[in-house]
């Protein structure tokens, strides 16, 4: 038995099993960079965010984001497919864990991209042109450099405002736009 896309969406919100998520990482690659935090925002509910200690070593971070994504029944993500599952996944593998499982995702980059004609497709500026509540918070690079200094602790907070501001302002998109969304795939 197959469920229509907006029944299952109904499913997993009223169960507080689709999860919201974003990462903040140093550089784009895996191998040459890190994640530095992983926030998670179960529907309807306050992110729960993992940072990267001062040490530097996003080991135990991946781990522990991993084993609260692992319970979701559904993801929600922002180009996750192609950027945020495989960097994870890539940590994860590095210190000798298991990838994350792979339950439905709704990737909203992909669900919208070819239903929106808009000027350009990045989630700050939909949340900009829909009026969200909700703003892509803007980052100076000095705050990714001075995480490796002793601007840490400022840093740190700084980078879990915008990874969970993320979050809401997805979770914002999602639920403007959700009418639109025909099909979630893994």
């Amino acid at each position: 038995m197959q469920v229509e896309t907006q029944d299952f969406l109904d499913l997993v919100e009223e169960t507080n099993s689709l999860y919201t998520w974003d990462i903040e990482s140093h550089g784009f690659n895996a191998d040459y960079g890190q994640a530095y935090m992983i926030s998670i925002k179960p529907f309807g509910k306050k992110p729960v965010s993992f940072a990267i200690g001062p040490n530097m070593n996003d080991k135990q971070m991946v781990i522990d984001a991993a084993h609260m994504l692992n319970q979701a029944q559904c993801w929600m993500t922002y180009y996750g497919k192609g950027f945020d599952v495989k960097f994870v996944n890539t940590r994860l593998l590095l210190h000798g864990e298991e990838p994350l499982n792979n339950p439905p995702h709704l990737d909203l980059y992909y669900a919208l991209k070819p239903k929106l004609k808009t000027s350009r497709k990045s989630l700050g500026h939909l949340l900009n042109f829909f009026e969200m509540e909700e703003e892509k918070m803007s980052v100076s690079p000095n705050v990714w450099a001075g995480l490796a200094g002793d601007k840490f602790d400022k840093n740190i907070k700084i980078l879990r405002k915008r990874c969970e501001s993320d979050c809401e302002g997805l979770e914002q998109l999602y639920t403007r736009t959700r009418h639109l969304i025909k099909e979630v795939r893994r």
